[in-house]
């Protein structure tokens, strides 16, 4: 009778470890799959997200740039550079090379003169052209050369390569000798040494003392 109990719970016992064999696996997998589905059951509205947004094929092909910095020289080897808080390449059809065309937002454009001495120009958009130098600005263009004069627009166009700078709109502008202005925009030329007023013009020289 012993015997035949003994059998009997090693017969209990081998089946339960083999029961046992086989549901090990299946809990661990169902583990695994409720900690993988747990994100999806229970979301944590203060996690980090990234937000699936479309994008059309136009924005794909959109090349942006952040605080974007271009560099040259002009026809004399001396430097400017041209810098913006943000760029967007423009495909031009034709162009030598594909991003010859930038959008900018917020340029600046530092000029150095023949002795040493700069100008900066700034705006709130513009356009360059870096093939063939050329940088387009609008919306409160400011020239500012560091004699101390100003002057002040809503659209001009440099040649950075001659450092040409011209515009049709009216214009503004004071300094250390006397203000000036114009109805129907400006160039300047020789690299500084020449500025023409269009349209009907006022100019106010000072002397030395400041007198009018």
């Amino acid at each position: 009778m012993a015997a035949s109990v003994s059998v009997q719970r090693v017969q209990s016992r081998s089946r339960w470890v083999a029961a046992a064999r086989l549901m090990l696996p299946a809990v661990a997998l169902t583990l695994l799959a409720v900690l993988l589905a747990w994100p999806s059951l229970f979301p944590d509205e203060k996690r980090f997200r990234l937000s699936k947004l479309p994008v059309t094929r136009e924005e794909e092909a959109t090349v942006r740039m952040m605080n974007p910095r271009f560099v040259g020289t002009d026809d004399q080897q001396r430097p400017y550079t041209v810098t913006a808080t943000e760029a967007t390449q423009l495909a031009v059809p034709g162009a030598v090379t594909q991003d010859s065309q930038v959008l900018l937002t917020q340029p600046k454009a530092d000029l150095t003169g023949d002795k040493g001495d700069w100008a900066q120009l700034s705006a709130h958009e513009g356009r360059y052209d870096k093939e063939h130098g050329l940088l387009t600005l609008s919306g409160a263009v400011t020239l500012f050369h560091d004699s101390g004069y100003e002057m002040h627009t809503e659209q001009s166009q440099v040649d950075l390569t001659s450092k040409r700078i011209a515009g049709i709109l009216p214009v503004t502008g004071q300094g250390p000798r006397g203000d000036m202005s114009a109805e129907e925009g400006f160039e300047i030329l020789e690299k500084g040494r020449k500025i023409l007023l269009f349209g009907r013009s006022r100019v106010v020289l000072r002397d030395a003392g400041g007198a009018s």
